[in-house]
């Protein structure tokens, strides 16, 4: 792997821990577990939403990603929405995830395309 392909890398798993980070930090020891932390948490296992979720990234051209990831950038993006953040800021932080899956696709979509993509399948699919 080459040192940007390292960097980029080591930034996809910076932005996967902010966005699930995010998503859990309003939990709080008192809240009971709530289905969303579970499903970010739990085995690579996805329900129907996170499938359609996760094949409509597929047929977008998006290399496909674990399940667990998908779960979580699913969880995170949809937590993101439900608090009202905007979605250029979503967009933002979803930026150097799709820079990797841009580079690593033959799709030929710019890491804006991808970020919007997975925002948009999101809200479509999973949300």
């Amino acid at each position: 792997m080459t040192s940007g392909g390292r960097g980029r890398l080591i930034g996809c798993g910076l932005v996967l821990t902010t966005i699930v980070l995010t998503a859990c930090s309003e939990a709080t020891a008192s809240d009971p577990p709530s289905a969303s932390v579970a499903s970010t948490t739990a085995a690579s296992h996805l329900d129907a939403r996170g499938q359609r979720y996760k094949e409509s990234l597929i047929d977008a051209g998006i290399p496909a990603l674990p399940d667990d990831t998908v779960m979580a950038l699913a969880n995170g993006i949809c937590g993101r929405l439900s608090e009202g953040t905007d979605e250029a800021t979503i967009l933002a932080h979803l930026t150097p995830m799709a820079q990797f899956a841009s580079a690593t696709s033959d799709s030929g979509l710019t890491p804006e395309q991808v970020a919007r993509v997975y925002l948009d399948a999101a809200e479509a699919n999973y949300c």
